[in-house]
């Protein structure tokens, strides 16, 4: 008996012994293609998987092996890129391959425009020189003599340009500029009011007389008359005159002004009684 009860103890630890060993798990490999964007070179690129770093081929590709079946996240960044993440699931001993498109960092673009303004009846437009474009408080850009300008970094998103000088009024507009992109505008303004000068005085005999005139003014295209009592008022825009007063019965008399802009031209003309 009791040798048969050994017996049977040997052939179990025998079956026992003969019995294959439990199947090691299958690992698989996951591949990963970063696709940057045209306009920026991939530099410092780095790619993880399951939190450890993956290795890159002579191809530039990614790769991660020993890696345990299902679902597996695969992170990636680079340099000037924000960082993307996807998830792949991993069969049990295969392989699994994920494109992973970047996107650039948000930055400014770039404005370019043109100013110009509407001339004569027919409505043409010129270009407008020396106008200054800013960006808040800050001016970024001037117009050239074809009214062209360039604002190099602006944005992303709204922005506001405020356009002032070169002889128009004041104008703000309103462009979206995409990250990193380029955007154009025509900025259509209106002549600003001319700030002209004075020209004040009184015509007089030379007994002191007030004298009833004539003015001419050839550059300014102007002829005028005093008041009855001889005394005269004109705007005119900022420059250099040849004003000639004449009166029946007396000599006419000639003077050179010059007068700037908002400025005030302010004499008396004593005209001489003509010998008869």
């Amino acid at each position: 008996m009791t040798r048969c009860l050994t017996i049977g103890v040997l052939l179990l630890l025998s079956s026992v012994a003969l019995a294959d060993p439990p199947a090691a798990e299958e690992t698989g490999t996951v591949w990963i293609t970063l696709r940057p964007q045209a306009s920026l070179p991939l530099k410092s690129p780095r790619v993880q998987v399951g939190g450890k770093d993956a290795r890159a081929d002579a191809s530039g590709a990614f790769r991660m092996d020993g890696l345990a079946s299902g679902p597996v996240a695969v992170r990636a960044s680079a340099e000037g890129y924000q960082q993307v993440e996807r998830q792949v699931v991993l069969p049990a001993g295969g392989q699994a391959s994920v494109f992973l498109p970047l996107e650039r960092i948000p930055g400014p673009g770039v404005v370019k425009g043109r100013v110009l303004r509407e001339e004569g009846r027919d409505g043409t437009k010129v270009p407008v020189p020396e106008v200054e474009v800013m960006i808040g408080e800050r001016v970024v850009a001037k117009s050239d003599s074809t009214g062209l300008f360039v604002v190099p970094e602006a944005g992303p998103g709204p922005v506001a340009l405020k356009l002032a000088g070169g002889g128009v009024r004041p104008k703000e507009e309103l462009v979206v500029v995409p990250s990193h992109g380029e955007t154009s505008v025509e900025v259509l303004m209106q002549k600003g009011e001319e700030i002209r000068a004075w020209m004040r005085g009184r015509v007089r005999s030379t007994l002191g007389r007030p004298v009833s005139a004539t003015l001419r003014i050839p550059e300014a295209k102007l002829k005028a008359r005093t008041k009855p009592s001889g005394d005269f008022e004109l705007r005119l825009p900022a420059g250099r005159y040849r004003v000639t007063f004449e009166a029946p019965g007396y000599l006419s008399q000639a003077k050179t002004v010059d007068v700037g802009a908002g400025d005030q031209a302010l004499f008396y003309v004593d005209l001489s009684p003509q010998e008869n």
